[in-house]
């Protein structure tokens, strides 16, 4: 039986993001969400407590957006002078310039799990926000932290079509970040062509399974729904959150025998 994960990233991210989610996963139209421990409010948090039932739940690492969890004298080197998290490109520049302590990065970690944790979230899993953990040299280094904090299963990055530059990045980052995440259990492969397309529809959907499913029998469709868009991204949360609604791909599914598995079923 070929296996499919449906994880919806960004939880927490803003109200109609999470919203989307919550709905998708009380009506079992998804498996799979992943957290971003520093946005998500507390009575964000608190709804996860019934929807355990029917999905996993992970952390969507997130040291590029919004505010720390930790102190920030104890962050400084992540943050900008308003006390922000600098951006994935300064990061990234920065941590190569020598100029992210190790050990920061380790804190603030710690503190999204740690909050997690207070609110009885369980963490099956790990992926990033805009793939931080696929970054060269700063990617290793997240991976091995997650690792040294009991995280065991991780998004790994599956080769691509149809994206422009950006994708054509992370299809480097994925191959140059397989070294960082041996040792983990993961997906063979990853569908993220809703994010390529900048649409949702059950062609896109079944091409990229099939597509997938080549690389081996379990396979991690990556989605972003939202109740509404937002003006600084380029998904269409919208189309997104509709596609999950309808009953076409649940039966494109049982016509393709293909089960709906949780990540902490791997």
């Amino acid at each position: 039986m070929r296996r499919l994960i449906i994880n919806c990233d960004d939880y927490g991210w803003d109200a109609p993001a999470t919203a989307a989610i919550q709905e998708l996963a009380a009506q079992r139209r998804i498996s799979s969400t992943t957290v971003m421990a520093n946005l998500a409010t507390d009575a964000d948090l608190r709804a996860l407590g019934p929807l355990q039932a029917h999905i996993s739940t992970g952390l969507h690492l997130n040291l590029i957006d919004g505010a720390p969890l930790s102190r920030a004298s104890a962050v400084r080197t992540l943050l900008g002078p308003d006390g922000q998290f600098f951006k994935g490109q300064q990061l990234l520049a920065r941590f190569l310039s020598g100029r992210v302590r190790v050990g920061e990065l380790e804190t603030e970690v710690v503190a999204q799990l740690a909050r997690l944790a207070r609110f009885d979230v369980p963490v099956s899993h790990a992926d990033s926000h805009q793939h931080q953990h696929l970054y060269p040299a700063l990617g290793p280094v997240l991976t091995g932290i997650l690792r040294r904090h009991g995280i065991r299963r991780l998004r790994r990055w599956s080769s691509q079509p149809g994206y422009a530059l950006r994708g054509q990045l992370l299809n480097a980052f994925g191959v140059a970040s397989r070294y960082g995440l041996r040792g983990f259990q993961s997906p063979n492969a990853l569908v993220a062509d809703f994010s390529a397309a900048q649409d949702a529809t059950l062609p896109i959907f079944a091409q990229g399974l099939a597509r997938a499913f080549r690389r081996g029998p379990l396979v991690e469709f990556m989605t972003h729904p939202g109740l509404t868009n937002r003006e600084t991204s380029y998904l269409n949360r919208v189309a997104e959150y509709e596609f999950w609604r309808d009953a076409a791909w649940p039966e494109y599914l049982r016509e393709n025998e293909i089960q709906l598995v949780r990540y902490d079923e791997l």
